[in-house]
């Protein structure tokens, strides 16, 4: 690996560390990108990138904590930046800052050496990434006569090095990659926009037939969700029973459950009382589990923390029972649960936070789905549900599609979404103009009825916190049920 070669000046960084007196953590990030983007035919960019650099933070036997950060990986910046650190850590003592010693509560480490689940960016030819991205592009105009069509693509060789005073070395990965069309459609009565994309470890996502199928799958569903909606009618506020996409699912579970999880914010969350998580607490039905997961492979995926100790499955709900928290080495255990190796880090520069990687919604019992999910149309959505018996033919009920970002206030629990598209199941599958899916959400946790399909957890998005932005990923059966509720609604204002 490539942070291999940084062994000098990590060592002269620990070495600096025993000489302060404080126990340190260095992280090194090398990350090497490429970025291409399609416009309407025209290959408008190729652009990359490498960066290196070291972060260090450091903590005194009382507990202070001091973090400095480099781009120049020599053992005299190295131990310069330990004698920074310590130096800023001991200068807040007079302020009364919060004390945190759980690095010296940790056992001793080891020295572990992770393989990459990916393909090397070196070993990918730019120039077989423009043609190929150039020949989907035209694919997806083909499909999508009258419509503006984006393509980008993005694949990231990022290396991390994580060493401790315990002892700890550890080299892994995260290599992440996208394809993704955007389209765009106007008419007399405004516009519509949807997309779709395609995710994983590396540039196979482009470059990999398989993939380039399922692109086309995708974008085919995309272009039918925007020319149907262009000019439909809007749909009525209020609340129905409500049928969600395994992208708009990942949304809800990522953005009103998990970050509601996230130990750090546990003086706020409304899954905390006092400033500890309610662990015990039913807050769904009995069938229903949220698992945060990393996934070998995934766009999302982190098998090590920043701070290096192992990524943990979390069931964070089990049969509806809040079960545990997105744990990290210094803010679980205020927040009542088990370090769970939940950190994460943008970059070197960057003060590692409490993260998801890939969230997922479960629901016990879930019924089968023979349609392809990238392909079924509302109809065959309707006909499944009812032949399973999820929906009764005279409930109102409403197909939410296509995830396009939300935002959720987690000390009340306030969450806001937008989707591509929404059709009407209780007449005929006919589409809505899109509209805002707003509530409560454990209101919303506690209205998720039932699941249909298998899981689905390649809906891949970024996580905003903290002025950070990292890869997220998630899903859920191919569609999820929720009960009307009040606290739930579509529409209105």
């Amino acid at each position: 690996m490539r942070v291999a070669r940084y062994t000098e000046a990590l060592q002269a960084l620990l070495d600096a560390a025993r000489r302060e007196g404080v126990a340190a953590i260095g992280r090194i990030q090398d990350i090497q990108e490429r970025s291409l983007t399609v416009n309407n035919g025209v290959l408008e960019r190729v652009s990359a990138g490498q960066a290196a650099g070291l972060g260090v933070h450091v903590f005194t036997p009382e507990g202070l904590a001091g973090f400095a950060s480099t781009d120049r990986i020599t053992p005299a910046e190295a131990a310069r930046l330990v004698r920074e650190a310590a130096a800023l850590a001991r200068a807040a003592a007079p302020l009364d800052p919060e004390r945190n010693r759980a690095i010296f509560e940790l056992p001793p480490g080891d020295a572990r050496v992770l393989p990459n689940p990916g393909r090397a960016l070196a070993d990918t030819p730019a120039r077989a990434q423009s043609e190929a991205l150039l020949a989907v592009n035209r694919e997806a105009q083909a499909l999508a006569r009258g419509f503006s069509v984006r393509s980008g693509h993005f694949v990231a060789d990022e290396e991390w090095r994580v060493v401790r005073s315990d002892g700890t070395d550890v080299s892994f990965s995260l290599p992440h990659a996208f394809v993704r069309h955007d389209f765009t459609a106007r008419s007399r009565s405004g516009a519509a926009t949807t997309g779709c994309a395609v995710s994983g470890a590396d540039a196979s996502v482009l470059l990999d037939p398989a993939n380039q199928e399922r692109l086309l799958r995708r974008a085919r569903a995309a272009v039918g969700r925007a020319r149907a909606v262009l000019d439909a009618p809007r749909v009525r506020g209020g609340s129905y029973t409500l049928v969600l996409d395994y992208a708009l699912a990942k949304g809800l579970a990522h953005e009103a459950f998990g970050h509601a999880s996230e130990t750090d914010g546990a003086e706020t969350s409304i899954l905390a009382r006092d400033g500890t998580l309610r662990l015990g607490e039913q807050v769904a039905r009995p069938s229903v589990s949220i698992v945060d997961e990393p996934i070998l492979g995934d766009y999302a995926y982190q098998p090590i923390s920043a701070n290096g100790l192992p990524r943990e499955t979390v069931f964070i709900i089990r049969h509806g029972v809040l079960e545990c928290g997105l744990g990290d080495l210094f803010s679980a255990a205020k927040a009542g649960v088990p370090v769970t190796g939940a950190c994460r880090a943008e970059s070197y520069r960057s003060r590692p936070l409490p993260r998801m990687s890939n969230i997922r919604i479960e629901v016990e019992g879930a019924a089968p789905l023979q349609a392809d999910v990238d392909t079924i149309q509302p109809e065959e959505l309707r006909q499944a549900l009812l032949a399973s018996g999820l929906i009764a033919s005279s409930e109102q009920v409403l197909f939410l599609s296509g995830y396009k970002g939300g935002q959720v206030n987690p000390k009340l629990g306030d969450f806001v979404f937008n989707c591509a598209a929404i059709y009407d199941l209780s007449d005929g599958a006919s589409p809505r103009q899109p509209a805002v899916f707003s509530g409560k959400s454990l209101s919303a946790l506690w209205a998720i009825r039932a699941g249909l399909g298998a899981l689905h957890l390649d809906a891949m998005g970024h996580c905003g916190k903290g002025g950070q932005s990292v890869p997220s990923s998630g899903g859920s059966h191919a569609f999820l049920v929720l009960d009307a509720h009040p606290d739930v609604v579509i529409g209105g204002t």
